[in-house]
């Protein structure tokens, strides 16, 4: 029997031929998809000590009792900054493939953070939220999508995140009951990824094992959203001369400075279209 006589009626059905069709269908329906066997254990265990070290770095910035005052306590933010290896996790090339067929040609980064949770300690993350705060709408087309890579395992014990599939579609958050009733806990091994639409109402669980569980979070959206850090100005030029990187970074989106700015990247613009 083909996959054409399993449907009865004069209605399309979609087919998938890959993982990325796959993932894309998912997450533009239930809003997420788990991918696995993302990254190798020798790649995971680079991330790992990446990971602390940037915190440390951090940490040491502002303090431990800033942090804690500001709930930013176990949150690396912008690691690529910090570290050319994280790089890789915004440039991974099936990632890039899945970003482009839902958010279209244009897209950037707008974050890219580490969620630390330590055994038996409550993280900020735990409450229900949406990556797209205080926004009660909704739109037909994804303006923004998380991509959360597993660097250690996530499952009930480990406190792996929780996720309520459809609410992506709602405008306001569902009843407290609802959420007890649909929600799904992603029990993914390490060097997975889960790609989810950030209007999804997520949080992270808690960690009842013996070790710390560790995940890279990033935001990709479209360019008419403002990056949650400047990335242009932290990298200082790095990476602006690839033209790819230039625009995923947010070099071009960046909001000019003055009216003389403004013309002057209108200038340049329009002379690359009449040459190219």
């Amino acid at each position: 029997m083909t996959s054409k006589d399993k449907f009865y009626g004069n209605i399309s059905h979609v087919e998938i031929g890959d993982e990325v069709q796959r993932c894309v269908e998912e997450v533009r329906e239930s809003g997420y998809s788990v991918l696995e066997n993302f990254l190798s254990e020798s790649e995971l265990e680079k991330y790992r000590n990446g990971i602390d070290t940037v915190y440390q770095t951090q940490e040491e910035e502002l303090g431990r009792d800033y942090l804690t005052e500001i709930s930013e306590l176990n949150v690396a933010r912008a690691l690529l900054v910090y570290d050319d290896l994280f790089l890789n996790l915004v440039t991974h090339e099936k990632i890039l493939k899945i970003l482009k067929k839902i958010l279209g040609d244009y897209f950037i980064i707008n974050l890219q953070n580490a969620i630390i949770n330590h055994p038996s300690q409550e993280h900020h993350q735990s409450a229900w939220h949406r990556d797209l705060p205080y926004q009660n709408f909704v739109i037909s087309h994804p303006i923004a999508l998380n991509v959360f890579y597993c660097i250690d395992g996530f499952s009930e014990e480990t406190g792996g995140t929780q996720l309520v599939p459809f609410t992506h579609r709602m405008d306001s958050i569902p009843s407290e009951e609802y959420i007890n009733n649909h929600k799904v806990l992603l029990q993914c091994p390490a060097g997975s990824v889960v790609i989810f639409d950030s209007m999804m109402l997520h949080k992270a669980g808690y960690n009842s094992s013996k070790n710390i569980r560790r995940g890279v979070n990033h935001i990709f959206s479209v360019p008419i959203m403002k990056q949650q850090y400047d990335f242009p100005a932290m990298l200082k030029g790095k990476f602006s001369e690839d033209p790819f990187l230039h625009r995923l970074l947010g070099y071009d989106s960046q909001v000019p400075s003055s009216i003389m700015e403004w013309r002057k990247l209108r200038y340049q613009k329009i002379k690359q279209r009449q040459q190219g």
